[in-house]
């Protein structure tokens, strides 16, 4: 699945960020958080956007998991998964681009007040194609 462009202002200091953010491929990365958390679910397309000062990123949302939560879904009103922090940015080690993202578990209490938690951080090069440390783990994983 690729990235649409959506609420992104495209200038010439960031089109070749918003060119490398249209070529890259989620499929691998929903297909690794999906493994990682034990979960079923659908991701909507990633959006790219752009922040005031013109930086690039690509938002990622997934459909309502509450009713995979276990225990939880009792309690929980509604729960994602989806990018927090995160860029299309300059790669001065590789002389390229690259994409960082970290995902978190998004989620809102039924009788009120929400919270998140990290769950992977994931990277993307054209050199590498991804790369993943989930929490918890001592190692970068490659995709």
């Amino acid at each position: 699945m690729k990235a649409i462009i959506k609420n992104a202002t495209v200038t010439e200091e960031n089109a070749h960020l918003v060119s490398f953010a249209q070529t890259i491929d989620f499929t691998q990365l929903f297909d690794h958080i999906k493994t990682f958390a034990g979960i079923s679910c659908t991701f909507q397309p990633p959006e790219i956007a752009t922040y005031r000062d013109g930086g690039v990123y690509i938002e990622i949302l997934s459909d309502d998991i509450a009713s995979q939560a276990g225990v939880f879904g009792k309690i929980l009103k509604r729960c994602h998964i989806q990018s927090g922090s995160g860029g299309v940015c300059s790669d001065r080690e590789n002389d390229g681009v690259k994409y960082w993202v970290i995902i978190s578990l998004a989620y809102s209490h039924k009788d009120g007040g929400s919270n998140g938690m990290e769950l992977c951080h994931a990277w993307y090069t054209d050199s590498e194609g991804w790369v993943f440390k989930d929490v918890g783990s001592d190692s970068g994983e490659e995709g």
